[in-house]
């Protein structure tokens, strides 16, 4: 049997997905430098919420989204 892999437009995989004791939800994703965190998103939509970009561990090379922080969308 023959399997196929489809690309997903602006997808980016998720490493870490988890709730924190006070109810803010928290996202985690790789990045390979400083310039990896300087692209990515500022927010992300997952799971059908809304988590705004607040950090990253530059000796773990992750990038931090909260569901506590706020985005707003720029009209260009």
């Amino acid at each position: 049997m023959r399997m196929l892999a489809k690309p997903i437009q602006d997808a980016i995989a998720i490493k870490e997905a988890c709730t924190l004791p006070d109810g803010v939800k928290l996202v985690t994703i790789d990045v390979a430098d400083y310039a990896g965190f300087a692209r990515s998103p500022h927010a992300i939509e997952y799971d059908g919420e809304l988590y705004g970009r607040s950090g990253w561990n530059s000796d773990r090379y992750e990038v931090y989204y909260r569901s506590d922080r706020i985005a707003a969308y720029s009209r260009r």
